[in-house]
């Protein structure tokens, strides 16, 4: 039996649900470790009468279609999103499109340490490897070629945003002086609601896959005209484009994983007759080279000194004091 054979990934059926139908996913037991990490990274939200409230991801969907689609030809693509994009195919052509990468495969069933510390972990190996799809896809999603965002204005934006879903008063000024407290649960929730409301139509026009003179067009309707001219041009001129640096992707990776696996303990296999890494960061440091992140080195346990691999622990370390950059997904409709 070839080390092909020895693990076997179930293949995940098209699910043929549009983004907005996540729930329709909920019952595939093959995305359970998926929804895990995307309602806790990726969630959406809802307006209830006790404020926004987390509820179930979109990213399941997303991630769902985007791996059906994976091997089709454009025409076959366009076929299948005709429910959401409104346009002609000429126009569906025109749209930059990011093919979902799962050419590592191979290289995660044939890694057999990384092979025994799933066994160890009790995890079920094709689970984890549309988890390990997920997660490469998103930070793929918002650190390679991602529409550039100016990061003050992003920054202050989403401050602003978590801090409003929690204030119990608002207090205006003018000439910086105080000219009006506002106070009142019911005023506030219509604040909240009316930011939310904007952020949704806002995400769902600049998700639209519409051509770039259309979007704006939309985004005027709104009111946004004169930040078109100025702060959030960044934005809509899909001709600049961001890259987040190789050591912040695997910062992100590993913070996800970490979550992941934090709450799981690793048993002894039994008749195993090599030695089994239980450690949770050379898993995911194993991940990282899976995926193409870093070389070999990430992937062997001891250096040549037999020294303990720091490698991860180290990267982590530098940047303890820092906050991830702002960025926003071309295909998961977040902003992180």
């Amino acid at each position: 039996m070839s080390k092909e054979e020895l693990h076997q990934i179930e293949e995940l059926p098209d699910l043929k649900v549009a983004w907005y139908e996540s729930y329709k996913c909920l019952d595939e037991p093959l995305l359970e470790y998926v929804w895990e990490i995307a309602n806790h990274f990726l969630p959406d939200y809802e307006e209830t009468d006790k404020g926004m409230i987390p509820v179930e991801s979109s990213a399941p969907a997303i991630f769902a279609n985007r791996y059906a689609e994976r091997n089709l030809s454009v025409e076959e693509r366009y076929e299948r999103s005709k429910d959401t994009f409104k346009g002609t195919l000429e126009e569906y052509k025109k749209r930059e499109y990011r093919k979902l990468d799962d050419s590592f495969k191979e290289k995660f069933l044939t890694n057999e340490d990384l092979q025994n510390t799933i066994e160890a972990y009790k995890l079920d190996v094709s689970k984890f490897w549309y988890l390990l799809l997920f997660v490469y896809d998103f930070i793929e999603d918002i650190g390679t070629n991602a529409p550039a965002l100016n990061k003050s204005v992003l920054e202050d934006f989403s401050y602003f945003h978590v801090n409003l879903l929690e204030t119990t008063s608002i207090t205006l000024k003018k000439n910086n002086k105080k000219s009006y407290i506002v106070e009142r649960e019911d005023t506030i929730r219509i604040i909240q609601a009316a930011l939310q409301h904007f952020i949704n139509t806002y995400s769902d026009i600049i998700h639209s896959g519409q051509d770039r003179e259309t979007i704006i067009e939309q985004l005027k309707d709104i009111g946004l005209e004169g930040f078109i001219r100025n702060d959030l041009s960044s934005k809509i001129s899909f001709t600049d484009k961001f890259s987040l640096d190789i050591s912040y992707k695997k910062w992100k990776f590993t913070d996800m994983f970490l979550f992941f696996i934090e709450r799981r303990k690793a048993t002894t296999i039994p008749n195993k007759k090599v030695k089994v890494s239980k450690d949770k960061m050379m898993l995911v440091s194993r991940l990282i080279y899976t995926v193409g992140y870093d070389g070999k080195r990430y992937n062997e346990e001891y250096d040549s000194e037999g020294n303990k691999n720091r490698m991860l622990s180290n990267l982590l370390r530098r940047y303890k004091n820092e906050k991830f950059p702002s960025v926003i997904a071309n295909y998961y409709m977040v902003v992180s």
